[in-house]
This record gives structure tokens, sequence and C-alpha cells, in this order.
């Protein structure tokens, strides 16, 4: 039993790689991911949204359709500009099937939008225990801190272990540690919880499975959050640019340092708890 903590639909495709010869135009990608969930037992997914790119323009209403034709289907919604955001837009999200948001932040201007955000916004998402997807990387997840401590039990979902450095050798302890130092501040924070997805992201070369070189990341992680804020995602369908579906799944069940239990609750029950909760 299994639940996919990050992954895309795009209509017509994910075509960032290659817009004209997008090799999953044909079927369509929701098509192959129910034949890829039926196989996998994958009972729920959390669809993360993203508008960042014209080719992706329009990808919160593609994904509205989604979830009312796929209960499996549990969308999170793109925010372009979080300073923006308000109580009468959160609600129609919420009337569209929406169980979160989703957050890309990568530069100064929408770090300091996270600062504008009305605390009412914030105590509205920490109520209603809505998932917050963030994509970033380094120093911005400090932008978190100050959030997180007037309202720590948002729901924040670290995606792609926080993008740390691409490991192209074998990485001392303290070096990982220094990595991954604003991601591990955020796990005193109950509700943070941090995807183990993009692997192909955090290696060189990125089809290098099954990513040995950043399983120390992987380490670091349960030494800090547990097993049971650790969700896997496959980054459906960006990662099959790099690695099969199945090795999206199998390179967890090559970590010495994870238990069958351990995995069971990272590949979906604690997934599934979280979605319960919204």
């Amino acid at each position: 039993m299994r639940a996919d903590a990050h992954l895309h639909f795009f209509r017509p495709g994910y075509a960032a790689v290659m817009p004209d010869t997008c090799r999953r135009q044909l079927p369509d990608e929701v098509t192959l991911y129910a034949a890829l969930a039926q196989q996998h037992a994958i009972e729920q997914v959390l669809a993360v949204g993203f508008e960042g790119q014209s080719w992706a323009t329009g990808n919160n209403g593609y994904l509205a359709e989604l979830a009312v034709a796929y209960a499996w289907i549990r969308p999170v919604a793109f925010v372009a500009n979080p300073a923006q955001l308000d109580i009468a837009g959160l609600e129609v999200l919420a009337g569209q099937k929406f169980v979160g948001l989703s957050l890309y932040v990568f530069d100064d201007e929408i770090e300091g939008a996270l600062a504008r955000v009305d605390a009412a916004v914030w105590a509205w998402l920490e109520k209603r225990r809505w998932l917050i997807s963030v994509n970033s990387k380094g120093l911005r997840w400090a932008a978190f801190v100050q959030i997180l401590e007037s309202h720590p039990d948002l729901r924040l979902l670290i995606s792609h272990l926080g993008l740390p450095p691409a490991a192209e050798g074998a990485m001392p302890k303290n070096f990982v540690h220094q990595q991954l130092n604003s991601v591990m501040e955020l796990a005193r924070f109950g509700g943070v919880c941090v995807k183990l997805s993009g692997f192909y992201a955090l290696t060189v070369p990125g089809y290098d499975y099954p990513h040995r070189n950043a399983w120390p990341y992987v380490a670091a992680l349960v030494e800090s959050y547990g097993v049971d804020r650790l969700l896997w995602g496959s980054d459906f369908s960006p990662s099959l640019e790099h690695v099969s579906f199945q090795q999206t799944i199998g390179l967890l069940g090559q970590m010495p340092f994870l238990t069958d239990k351990d995995r069971a609750q990272i590949e979906g029950k604690n997934l599934l708890r979280l979605l319960a909760a919204v």
C-alpha cells in the first residue's frame, strides 16, 4: 500500500525537456500513471502544481479537473506570488478539491513575498491541515523558520530532500550535515516532513541508480526527522528522463539503514495519514 508524495500531471505532458517529441503525450500521463499505480499498489498521489514556465500555464485548472474525475489524485495548487494569498482564494481552491499549496522559492522576490503573507492565511492553512509542498534549496529554507515559530503546526513538505548539492562521490558526514543544515533546522517543528524524491538531481550522473552517493543525505534525515516524517515521491514524469518508475521506489529497498517497516512508513503510510487529516 503506497502513496506518492510528489508527481506532476501536465496537459499534454511534461514538455520542459523536449516539447515537440515528449514520449509521454500518448497515452496521456494520467493513463500511464494509473497503470503504474495498479502495478505498484499506489492508492493516493499528491499532484504538485507548477505554472512557472509558459508551457505549464493553466496547470492548476487541469489538476482541478483531475481531482473531480479521479479520487486518488490529491492536488496542491501552484502559487506564483504567496503575498497575494487570501482566505477567499483559499476557499475557492478548497471547493476545487485542492488539499494544499505548491510553492517554488528560488529567488529573493518569492522569499520576500513569503514574509508578507497575512498571518490569517497561515492560520487558515494550519487549522485545515493543508499540505504546503515547497521546492527550494540551501539557505532559503531558513525563510520558513519565523513562519513556523508563529504557526508550528503548519504541514510543510520539503521536496527532493531540500535539494542539497548533487553528490559526485563519497561524502563525509560533516559535509552532509553542513549541506542539509537549513533543512535539519526545521525538524524541530512537528508538522515538517521531507520528501525522498528527485534522486536523479542528487547524484552525478542523474541516471546513477541506485544513487548510493546520495544515501548519506537520507541517513542524516532519518536521524533528524525519523522515518515517520519521510515521504517517498516518484517525481513522475520528469524522473523518467533519467530512471525507470520502478527505480524511484526500488532505491529505498537497497538502503541498508532502512527496515521493511521503515519503508512501509515512507512509501505510503506517512502520506496517507497526512491526507486523511486534511
